[in-house]
């Protein structure tokens, strides 16, 4: 039962926000099915967005494995901390030596902020570090899930924490890590489906 205070409508747009995010944090989270394929597709259609439809099953799912998870000259990491972070190092021996900045490494401060968001939250990431982008997505569908169980009587907490993973982590380096997965994805499949998690947070935003 709804309670009174509660507006249907809102719960159910809710819900809706949260199975929305879990189909997207599948995508980039698990191999394709032909029921995501064509999801995906019929997603990217309504938002205008170009994105290849009938492609093999078979196909997608050595693209997702040579784009997201087998290391080889196409991997794209799909971590945040490989795009925002850096790392200071000491300067080496002799003179003159400075100190290096490098970057494209994992488990840097953005892993252990969006740590900190799911302990928030009180749920853990289903797998991978917790700034794969799959676990990213994943925690905005359980937060707006949240949302809609607390609909009455909520303190704001869940919104709060809800902007600050969009806002603040997946809306800071999605727009790059679509740059390049755009550069070696053969099929243009997860070129669509990154552009429709972006326009997905952007309207969120909005």
């Amino acid at each position: 039962m709804i309670p009174a205070c509660a507006e249907p409508a809102e719960t159910r747009t809710d819900e809706g926000r949260a199975r929305l995010y879990g189909f997207l944090a599948g995508v980039f989270g698990s191999p394709p099915t032909e029921e995501s394929q064509r999801a995906l597709s019929d997603m990217a259609t309504v938002l205008g967005i170009d994105c290849p439809r009938e492609l093999a099953v078979s196909e997608l799912e050595r693209e997702f494995m040579d784009l997201f998870v087998v290391p080889n000259s196409r991997y794209v990491a799909p971590y945040e901390s490989v795009y925002r972070d850096r790392w200071l190092l000491p300067p080496g021996p002799g003179k003159g030596a400075t100190e290096q900045v490098i970057g494209g490494l994992l488990m840097g401060e953005s892993t252990l902020a969006v740590r900190q968001c799911f302990l928030e939250a009180r749920v853990e990431p289903m797998e991978d570090l917790p700034d794969h982008i799959g676990n990213e997505l994943r925690l905005m569908s359980h937060l707006w899930s949240d949302e809609a169980r607390e609909s009455c009587g909520g303190n704001g907490r869940l919104a709060e924490l809800r902007s600050k993973v969009r806002d603040d982590h997946l809306l800071q380096w999605l727009g790059e890590l679509r740059g390049k997965v755009s550069k070696q994805d053969r099929l243009g499949f997860y070129s669509a489906a990154l552009r429709v998690a972006e326009v997905v947070l952007e309207n969120d935003r909005n």
